[in-house]
């Protein structure tokens, strides 16, 4: 990371990731993961007009249109439309009642604002989702994690350094053990 140009932070916008990487001073720019963003405008749309409705996949539709163009305002004051249509929510609602969804949803979107300017961070070749981090992780879990493996600190931070170098597929794996004493084709 210290030699990175720009460090980016992509997550499902969960509430422990933002103190965390603010915290730590992680990154330059924060990504919602488009698709997480995305499930939550379908969830809101579900909640406004109706679980299996068309009109609540068309809404989604037309929602997700915006937040792919930047127009992420346009999103949140058509939440606030029908979270308005559908009053406050009350002290009795559970977390999946209309009312509480939409108002949870319309503070998601308030909130990570700043961090859903999708055409931005494609026109700047960076990633917006979150996928690509998933599978590597797993695949790292899968050298480190199971039974009769047990690391210390150290230990886990070399093999991962090692697995990364492997998982590359860049020639890093390569140029690393031919910089070695005793590995390196020259000696």
């Amino acid at each position: 990371m210290r030699r990175a140009g720009t460090v980016l932070v992509m997550g499902d916008g969960g509430n422990w990731i933002d103190p965390l990487s603010k915290r730590e001073c992680l990154f330059d720019q924060r990504i919602v993961d488009y698709y997480h963003a995305v499930e939550h405008l379908y969830e809101a749309a579900r909640a406004a007009l109706g679980k299996d409705t068309p009109e609540a996949r068309a809404l989604a539709e037309q929602l997700k249109d915006h937040l792919w163009a930047g127009r992420v305002d346009e999103v949140i004051v058509a939440l606030h439309s029908h979270a308005d249509r559908l009053g406050r929510p009350r002290a009795t609602d559970g977390s999946e009642h209309p009312r509480r969804v939409l108002a949870n949803n319309v503070g998601y979107f308030t909130t990570h604002r700043r961090h859903v300017d999708y055409p931005t961070y494609r026109r700047k070749g960076w990633p917006i989702g979150s996928g690509v981090t998933e599978s590597a992780v797993k695949l790292f879990n899968k050298r480190v994690k199971g039974t009769e493996q047990f690391w210390s600190i150290p230990g886990v931070e070399s093999i991962l350094s090692l697995r990364a170098l492997w998982l590359s597929q860049d020639d890093r794996w390569t140029r690393y053990w031919n910089t070695r004493p005793g590995y390196s084709k020259a000696a």
